[in-house]
């Protein structure tokens, strides 16, 4: 299993990494010296909202992996961009997982990044399971409401599920905000009975809109994103969520809705103890979770693929847990 690699605790569910590599530490450490200040200072109002755009701009311009086929299509009438493997072998990909589609939810608040943000993530999940995977770019805030979001990527979902053969699983993935919206497509399709996901992966997800928000240890806190900050966008969120559908903290969603769970968590992030709340709430229900901590990292970190030794681990444990959970 996993959790028995070198530098790893085991406790129930929970697996503790705390043995980070120079790389995650200066990663971790570099983002508190800066990024930290940054999203302190940044205005929420929608003119500093406008100015995030320009990170999924830049982005925008990184060439596309070679070992992947990019392709722009909808689901729902929300605009995906798909990428595949370019070249798929019998046992499909290194994971052994076939009839598989992934379908990827984007962090950022639910204010910014989209697909272009999240390439790095969704050409190894390709590569490595040989299946496609399907980037939703759901619209954000403010330029809609938060149901609005919610509801873009369940549309997204049940268009994907009615293109499929019913042989075929659907794995939710995201990060962050991303984290969030994949957890309510468990919800919302138990709820109206439409095929459920077959795992569900989530990296540093967001798990409850309205959850505490404290600092951490001063050694171990959020690397780069302060309790202030995260309040100030709390503050927006409950401004612009009066259409949202089902619960506001998945703590509240029956257990039973949840499918095979794979959580990563940066230990000592803001959104860390609704992870491992939620951890224990699957366990104690019977459910299968397997959720990961690490030590000085850094917010959603695997979304950075190959940048660091944990961000590469981060992607094996994914394709791993998959394997075991949906392979033949």
């Amino acid at each position: 299993m996993t959790a028995q690699a070198s530098g790893a605790a085991l406790s129930g569910p929970i697996i503790t990494h705390r043995s980070p590599s120079p790389e995650s530490r200066a990663l971790y450490w570099g983002a508190r010296a800066t990024l930290r200040n940054v999203y302190r200072a940044w205005p929420l109002t929608e003119a500093g909202i406008r100015r995030l755009a320009a990170v999924e701009r830049g982005f925008a311009r990184l060439p596309h992996s070679p070992d992947v086929r990019v392709d722009s299509g909808e689901l729902g009438g929300v605009p995906v961009v798909t990428t595949a493997p370019a070249a798929t072998d019998s046992r499909g990909g290194t994971a052994g997982v076939s009839d598989l589609a992934v379908l990827y939810l984007h962090g950022g608040a639910f204010v910014f990044c989209g697909p272009d943000t999240h390439r790095r993530v969704c050409s190894g999940l390709a590569t490595d399971l040989g299946a496609p995977v399907h980037a939703a770019r759901y619209r954000k805030l403010p330029e809609v409401d938060l149901g609005t979001v919610v509801e873009d990527a369940y549309s997204a979902y049940r268009a994907l599920s009615d293109r499929l053969p019913d042989g075929h699983r659907i794995v939710v993935a995201g990060d962050s905000a991303g984290g969030f919206l994949s957890a309510k497509i468990c919800e919302l399709s138990a709820l109206d009975g439409v095929r459920r996901p077959a795992a569900v992966v989530g990296y540093s997800p967001l798990v409850d809109l309205d959850g505490d928000v404290r600092e951490g240890r001063w050694f171990r806190r959020d690397a780069y994103q302060p309790a202030s900050t995260a309040r100030r966008v709390q503050s927006l969120w409950a401004q612009q969520s009066e259409h949202l559908r089902g619960e506001r903290s998945m703590l509240d969603v029956d257990p039973e809705f949840f499918p095979p769970t794979l959580i990563t968590v940066a230990a000592g992030e803001l959104i860390e103890a609704g992870a491992l709340a939620l951890t224990a709430q699957l366990h104690d229900a019977g459910r299968s979770v397997e959720t990961h901590r690490w030590h000085s990292a850094v917010h959603a970190f695997p979304v950075l693929n190959s940048l660091t030794p944990e961000s590469r681990q981060a992607r094996a444990i994914t394709v791993d847990f998959l394997r075991r959970e949906l392979g033949r």
